[in-house]
């Protein structure tokens, strides 16, 4: 099992997304130092991690962050790869820097299937266009590495994530997920603005997924979606097809979880009475306790 080192940085960020789960932690946490986020490279070295994915906030506007790259080459990580917003990547001279330090691996996030929409919800206008920019140069320089799109399913962009995902392949991605969002900061402060209901997934599920398998696409799946909302496409659902081929450890400036999937299933997310009588009620993670406070359990289904 390949085990992956997720290690937040820090919590500013140079967007100011409506959804941010972060929001209330940006002036609160101290981002890491260098040689703290080294110290955490190289314990997970220690235990066999060969994956690092550097986030936030957003990773790119560290100072240190070619350093940070290199230091984990010569510890030996095989894959290295951020989580961002791709806007510093606009910048040709960054995106070749970075590629020749050793990443080979970016997570970008996208929002919407247009300026309009993704510089609505990122909240600085100019993002998309530097985050296509972004995307298109990390091609240019690294034209082997992996590159997937993430994308936070919102009311205001749900109806359009099938365009989101045509535009994501035409980009070059490899992978697309897309993730239900988990209640917190603000995403819990205007949670009836933002997040959808369970019941408005269905169709935009199957007919997302449709366009990943007509791009070519083997990795385009949702994250934090209960099972009952994805029959007919279970290998679609990231935490179903990761359970046994991936051990997963957040590490942040305030926090350091070694067993992620387990603590999620068992602190973050609740299931409804009804679903003791789900056939997958053993492996089906349920949803995010902030949801169920708000909207309640009536949403699930249990298959029988």
């Amino acid at each position: 099992m390949e085990v992956k080192t997720a290690i937040a940085l820090g919590y500013r960020c140079n967007n100011n997304c409506r959804f941010c789960y972060a929001a209330e932690k940006r002036d609160r946490f101290k981002a890491m130092s260098t040689e703290q986020v080294k110290a955490f490279l190289e314990r997970g070295r220690e235990r066999n991690s060969t994956f690092v994915d550097f986030l936030g906030g957003e990773p790119t506007i560290r100072k240190d962050i070619i350093e940070l790259v290199k230091f984990a080459k010569d510890l030996g990580y095989k894959t290295i790869s951020f989580t961002t917003n791709g806007r510093m990547f606009s910048n040709k001279e960054f995106a070749k820097k970075i590629t020749d330090a050793g990443l080979n691996s970016v997570v970008f996030s996208i929002h919407g299937h247009n300026a309009e929409l993704h510089d609505y919800l990122v909240r600085v206008n100019g993002a998309f266009a530097q985050l296509t920019e972004g995307m298109k140069n990390f091609r240019k320089f690294a034209p082997k590495a992996y590159v997937c799109t993430n994308t936070v399913m919102l009311k205001q962009n749900l109806s359009f994530l099938p365009l989101i995902a045509e535009n994501s392949a035409r980009l070059g991605a490899n992978g697309m997920e897309f993730i239900f969002p988990h209640p917190q900061g603000n995403a819990l402060k205007h949670f009836d603005e933002l997040v959808p209901r369970l019941t408005d997934l269905i169709e935009v599920i199957h007919e997302t997924v449709d366009v990943g398998t007509r791009n070519g696409i083997k990795h385009c799946v949702m994250r934090y979606v209960p099972m009952c909302y994805m029959l007919g496409c279970l290998n679609n659902l990231s935490e179903f097809i990761a359970r046994d081929v991936l051990k997963e450890e957040h590490i942040g400036p305030d926090f350091e979880n070694l067993d992620v999937e387990n603590s999620r299933r068992e602190l973050a997310r609740v299931k409804g009475p009804q679903c003791a009588g789900c056939k997958y009620f053993n492996i089906c993670e349920g949803i995010f306790k902030e949801y169920a406070v708000k909207r309640g359990f009536e949403e699930l289904i249990p298959v029988p």
